[in-house]
């Protein structure tokens, strides 16, 4: 690498377009020959963070998880290009123009995402589709170094380098994990010091950080540093010069209040401070992060985990809702919240929401999605959004592109659980390796400072089970830190080594182990998850389990549509109408939920799909309240909507007490999960 950018041409061995098509997908496995789960070269810069996440590839998905990311490749994952504009056109690999920067955006989602699928599960074809407009695009770049279309780079009006930073993080897995074309950093690093654009504004602008620092952690280039910070007081300075865009300045971040911003927008900028924390130490960062990222939690979390963000954010009913983009792009920042504070709490909320909003806002067939998806839905139609009825109605449908021209969301579901599997495992600063997020997968990579290979088997029915056993594989002894995260909600976790019971002290959200490994050993960590209660506005209650949220599934209607441009026969819009009851109020006491509430756990080996068929269910009384029926505002008899929380002061409920069955949030796609309650 060349750490000092001279704005010289930057050469990039890639094989031109004509060629890499006519390999196919068999010969694109040459994308792989280096070995993705052996793609750890060390950066020239370390950080002040507490963890640093290892290649996209090093770990592989194992069992439910990677039957699940299997559906993901082989349905929208891989066939979405072929099915919905704008992913359909040839934005980043051709001369592509207009209307405005956002096609750019949204086909740059489904880069990233489709890339890190096809990486962390090793799949050659999949992988031969992403490469095409990033080979295109690294050809194409300008004398002046720019990277990127012509049609903005030299815009008039805001938001001009957004699609940069959507698109630069598909380069960003690429040269990490070792696959395809080389001389990605040179090409980066070249763009942004010879990239004349005002990093500071517009708003989105700044976001690009991210990459930035990145290209800095890759090269040691103090002039990539310098360029950050920079832009990040300019940013902060027009910011709090402009009382209409800067909910993100200092004054309002530390005062704390409700977030009045654009969801994804505040999710992708309230991360940067923690980047520049990790590159700088500047303890500084860290506190204007942390606090950004409180306000959220303190105003606008919903119960599945992801914020109140339909568009907006918005305030905690049960029928506030949040965009999928905001699903990804918080989960995403939170990542490196872990990775800077090394603090486990943030683990515990990416599970939270990978295990409930997720696949709460998918069809378990990988087929079709929501916009916005809500803890209480109980219809998914065309014209049933009681959210932003100035999008038309139909964001609340499933559908392979849920926003249509508004396409975000279809790319940047993609990114979701390749990025969970990525950040399973991260390095820890004393040269040790730590298990951040559960699942069953496998891990390979190098510990210790000797950067001794090792490789770790997971196995484990985490999140419906509450046991997870990590076995030592390999040829190799090695004498390292090992950490596990124990969750917040699990009060009384055990440890056993070799079915020795270990005694374990956790601090910051993990215990550690500083031992010599062995070939053959084996870790079993248990987390027995107990009962929770949680209340919500206007009277209502849910019910959760260690880190899943239960929900009465309501049995759906299904019924099919297309547009055209946007769906197909064979991927189609579905409508989601109620067919079953969901009027129904919890009949909770004081006494422990444990005496209210029965857990029924399969003893059956765990199903392939678990979101179908779950293997843990609530059993809780209830009885209907009558009037609780579906809404209708618009006074237009086709247009109904889910209703808001009924006052049972004021409602007729039956003297009946009946057993409902709760099943995991991510198992539903109509539900009830606010519910009222009456006290037993």
């Amino acid at each position: 690498m060349n750490p000092e950018c001279d704005g010289n041409s930057t050469h990039l061995s890639v094989l031109d377009r004509r060629q890499f098509l006519q390999l196919g997908a068999a010969g694109a496995a040459f994308l792989f020959a280096q070995g993705v789960h052996a793609a750890e070269g060390a950066p020239a810069t370390s950080t002040h963070g507490a963890f640093v996440e290892l290649a996209p590839g090093a770990v592989e998905p194992q069992g439910w998880l990677r039957n699940y990311l299997s559906r993901q490749a082989a349905q929208l994952g891989s066939q979405l290009p072929d099915i919905s504009w704008p992913f359909s056109a040839s934005y980043w690999d051709g001369l592509e123009q207009g209307p405005s920067w956002w096609p750019w955006e949204q086909r740059a989602y489904w880069i990233d995402g489709a890339t890190r699928l096809a990486i962390v599960m090793r799949d050659t074809a999949l992988l031969q589709k992403t490469q095409i407009p990033i080979l295109f695009t690294l050809q194409h770049t300008k004398a002046n170094g720019y990277l990127g279309p012509a049609f903005f780079e030299n815009p008039v009006g805001d938001e001009h380098r957004w699609p940069q930073l959507v698109f630069f993080r598909s380069l960003m897995a690429c040269a990490e994990a070792h696959v395809g074309p080389v001389g990605i950093v040179e090409a980066m690093q070249r763009h942004y010091l010879n990239d004349p654009a005002d990093y500071g504004l517009p708003e989105r602008n700044i976001t690009n950080l991210e990459p930035m620092l990145w290209c800095y952690g890759q090269t040691g280039n103090t002039k990539l540093l310098a360029l950050a910070e920079d832009s990040w007081r300019r940013y902060l300075a027009q910011v709090a010069a402009k009382p209409d865009s800067g909910d993100l300045g200092e004054a309002r971040v530390f005062a704390g209040g409700p977030i009045h911003a654009h969801g994804v927008t505040y999710a992708e900028t309230a991360k940067l401070p923690a980047i520049l924390y990790m590159y700088t130490g500047n303890p500084e960062y860290l506190r204007f992060a942390l606090a950004a990222q409180q306000r959220i939690f303190s105003h606008h979390m919903l119960v599945d985990g992801i914020p109140s963000t339909s568009e907006w954010f918005r305030t905690r009913t049960s029928l506030d809702s949040h965009e999928t983009c905001d699903i990804v792009d918080h989960t995403w920042g939170w990542g490196y919240m872990l990775q800077a504070t090394g603090d486990g709490r943030w683990g515990d909320r990416i599970e939270r929401a990978c295990f409930n909003a997720g696949p709460g806002a998918i069809r378990n067939d990988w087929k079709a999605l929501q916009y916005f998806s809500c803890p209480n839905q109980f219809l998914a139609t065309e014209k049933s959004d009681h959210n932003v009825m100035e999008h038309g109605g139909y964001m609340m449908a499933y559908q392979p592109n849920p926003g249509r021209r508004t396409a975000c969301c279809g790319g940047n579901v993609h990114r979701l659980y390749p990025n969970y599997v990525s950040r399973m495992w991260m390095r820890s600063a004393n040269g040790g390796l730590a298990a951040t997020l559960y699942g069953p997968s496998t891990v390979r990579t190098t510990v210790g400072f000797e950067r001794t290979p090792v490789e770790i088997v997971q196995t484990t029915d985490y999140p419906f089970r509450d046991s997870i056993a990590f076995k030592f594989e390999g040829q190799h002894e090695a004498r390292f830190p090992l950490s596990l995260r124990i969750p917040a909600w699990c009060r009384h976790p055990q440890l056993r080594m070799n079915g020795e019971l270990v005694a374990i002290t956790p601090r910051n959200g993990f215990v550690t182990l500083d031992r010599l490994f062995h070939p053959g050993d084996t870790l079993t960590l248990t987390l027995p998850m107990e009962l929770g209660r949680t209340s919500w506005p206007y009277g209502g209650v849910a019910l959760e389990r260690g880190p899943l949220v239960f929900s009465l599934p309501i049995q759906e209607d299904w019924s099919t549509f297309t547009v055209p441009d946007y769906s197909t026969a064979a991927f189609p819009g579905y409508n989601a109408n109620p067919a079953g009851s969901w009027n129904y109020a919890l009949v909770l006491g004081s006494e422990a939920l444990e005496n209210q509430v029965k857990v029924e756990q399969s003893t059956e080996e765990l199903a392939d799909d678990p979101w179908s068929h779950p293997a843990v269910t609530l059993s809780v009384a209830a009885r209907k309240v009558e009037g609780y029926t579906l809404q209708d505002r618009t006074n237009q008899s086709d247009q109904l909507f889910t209703p808001p929380l009924p006052d049972l002061a004021f409602a007729q409920v039956d003297s009946e007490t009946e057993k409902i069955t709760l099943v995991p949030y991510g198992a539903t796609h109509l539900r009830v999960t606010i519910f009222p309650e009456i006290a037993s």
